[in-house]
């Protein structure tokens, strides 16, 4: 989904597709969410890490729940 060795900014229109911006801020604050690099005053998303994220958000509900 996400380029695997692209930076992200938090305000790419790209991350939306997770999250309202001020989402991910609270995420930050309680230590949820994607991992993230914080470059001085910047916070950048690696693609990898945004795809590793997504792949164990995956809900495989099983067949008995039906």
């Amino acid at each position: 989904m996400f380029e695997p060795s692209k930076l992200y900014l938090t305000n790419d229109p790209a991350l939306r597709v997770l999250a309202a911006p001020q989402t991910m801020v609270h995420w930050r604050r309680e230590g949820r969410g994607p991992a993230y690099i914080k470059a001085g005053g910047r916070v950048l998303y690696r693609g990898d890490d945004l795809n590793d994220w997504i792949e164990r958000q995956r809900v495989d509900p099983s067949p008995q729940a039906a």
